[in-house]
């Protein structure tokens, strides 16, 4: 049986002595397993310590020797098709011995895997991606961010009983894909760890590890995991305004006390001033009660500061809720304002965008989703095979617009607030650290190069910057923005988003965040293909009847 994940005081710091984590020490059960935490925490850091693909600054693992570790940045890579299964080496030992040249080494690395081949092709065939055996040399990066991901998950389903480490596996995935994800998971006969923001996949999972400075595990789903936080939350609430009431008490005594000392000083003046004692005497007495109310009036000090401290306390253990909604009235746009129009003979009549409406593009993976927001965003740069999926088609788009890619790019050499500021060298650092704090930024960041921030950051970032440029974007266009994002920052990202004032349109499976930013209305990216790349094209996704069955089952 697979052991569960030990760590004991593991630390890791970064080669300019930037630390990431310390002394993180927990018992992660040999179960499916989520691993939640804000972006920047260090999730993905600890994931590659576990894997053994990054060595720890100190402390230690154990129970996760030989690990199957998927990457979130698999989409941005340029392995082939057999590194990311994890067949290449076995690959080319079949090779050799089927062209009769393999000697006992190559034996021993093909052992019972002779085979490999159709087991690999078969796992990709599931999960939706119907490849020969030539495609297994393709690069990553020629598939679409969906189909990349899929090819990963064809490596898990490869896994057998080892662990099985998951870095945000839905992102890019449609509605088919994210189904035959959490399958997947439920029908694996060993141990996982998902780092996820994924509300539904999340709920799929019997344990949550929660990741702050330390780390801490909830039994249960993420339904059960929001249950006792808030039950925490609350009984933090009571504790604060328990200490509230113990510090209202101090100030009150502290000022009962000065009266009665002011009091007692008045009637000693008084005394002094009528001899009513020997003058030796009243001196002595004066002394005495200055040096008595000094001792009372510091005691009393002393209980109001530690009144004051356990307030502090109590609020600092509180979560924060880092949302601020922007006031965003460059962006704002007139309701009868054309901000897009999309013309063609395939299309019956134009399709168009008027005013501050909110679009949601849907479509599976692989189907051209990304490429039509490149060629709407004007980015021929991409190498997006605009011109092929799109020959008859016209984008007019008369206003300005912020795009965002999945890609998130932003200049390496540069600061945070160099970078949100390149382009619009008038702005100033107030409104960069205004718009970044509601994007969830944690402070601090401004002065951070860019390349070292983690993929939450990163989205982050480039939205302040799009938000920000000049002229002020009337449309925005967002491919997949709640990749990369923790909780908190989806949350931060729809109320930022509340005091945008132009039209969106957007790709997102996540259907409810495609609720929160009200996407109100659909494009189906089908209406904009000719009839033979809708029904021609198997590599758009290996099951369409799956697809358009769960498009009729979400409208």
């Amino acid at each position: 049986m697979t052991a569960a994940i030990s760590l004991s005081k593991l630390g890791y710091r970064l080669g300019d002595d930037t630390e990431i984590f310390t002394a993180l020490t927990a018992s992660i059960p040999a179960s499916l397993v989520g691993l939640v935490g804000d972006n920047g925490i260090g999730k993905s850091t600890l994931a590659r310590i576990i894997a053994g693909q990054l060595r720890p600054s100190a402390g230690s693992v154990t129970g996760a020797e030989d690990a199957v570790y998927i990457d979130q940045l698999l989409p941005h890579t340029d392995l082939s098709v057999a590194s990311t299964l994890g067949i290449s080496e076995i690959r080319s030992a079949l090779s050799k011995a089927l062209a009769g040249d393999a000697d006992f080494a190559d034996l021993d690395v093909i052992g019972d895997d002779w085979d490999i081949e159709e087991r690999a092709l078969s796992a990709l065939a599931d999960l939706g991606l119907t490849l020969d055996a030539a495609a297994l040399d393709r690069r990553l990066s020629t598939f679409s961010g969906g189909q990349a991901m899929r090819i990963g998950l064809a490596r898990a389903a490869l896994a057998g009983d080892r662990w099985l480490i998951l870095d945000e596996p839905s992102n890019n995935l449609d509605e088919v894909g994210r189904r035959r994800l959490a399958s997947l998971l439920r029908d694996r006969t060993g141990p996982t760890l998902v780092i996820s923001h994924d509300r539904a996949l999340l709920a799929e999972v019997t344990t949550i590890v929660e990741m702050t400075d330390q780390l801490r595990i909830y039994g249960g789903d993420f339904d059960d995991y929001e249950r006792m936080v808030a039950a925490e939350e609350e009984a933090k609430l009571a504790h604060l305004v328990d200490a509230k009431k113990s510090l209202a008490i101090e100030k009150r005594q502290r000022i009962e006390l000065e009266t009665k000392l002011a009091r007692a000083d008045r009637k000693a003046a008084k005394d002094k001033e009528n001899k009513r004692r020997p003058k030796i005497v009243m001196n002595g007495l004066t002394d005495f009660a200055q040096k008595s109310a000094a001792k009372r009036r510091g005691d009393k000090a002393d209980d109001e500061e530690a009144a004051r401290s356990s307030v502090r306390t109590a609020k600092d253990a509180l979560r924060r809720d880092s949302s601020i909604r922007l006031d965003l009235p460059e962006t704002v746009i007139h309701s009868a304002k054309r901000v897009l129009e999309v013309s063609g003979p395939v299309l019956e009549q134009p399709r168009t965008i008027v005013g501050p409406e909110r679009i949601r593009l849907t479509g599976a993976n692989g189907s051209g989703k990304s490429t039509m927001l490149s060629a709407i965003a004007g980015r021929y740069d991409t190498g997006a095979p605009i011109n092929e999926l799109f020959p008859d088609l016209t984008f007019t788009v008369p206003v300005s617009s912020g795009f965002l890619d999945q890609q998130y790019r932003l200049p390496p050499t540069l600061t945070v607030m160099e970078a949100v500021r390149e382009d619009n060298p008038g702005l100033g650092p107030h409104r960069v650290h205004e718009v970044l704090a509601a994007m969830g930024l944690r402070a601090g960041r401004t002065e951070q190069l860019c390349s070292t921030l983690s993929g939450g950051e990163r989205f982050r970032v480039a939205l302040a910057k799009s938000l920000l440029q000049n002229p002020a974007p009337q449309l925005l266009i967002l491919d997949e923005p709640g990749n990369n994002l923790d909780l908190s920052s989806l949350t931060a990202l729809v109320t930022a988003l509340d005091g945008f004032g132009g039209a969106m349109i957007v790709i997102t499976h996540d259907d409810r965040l495609a609720e929160e930013l009200r996407l109100d209305v659909e494009w189906d990216i089908r209406e904009f293909l000719l009839p033979e790349q809708v029904e021609g094209d198997e590599q758009v996704d290996g099951d369409r009847n799956e697809f358009e069955e769960a498009s009729h089952a979400r409208s």
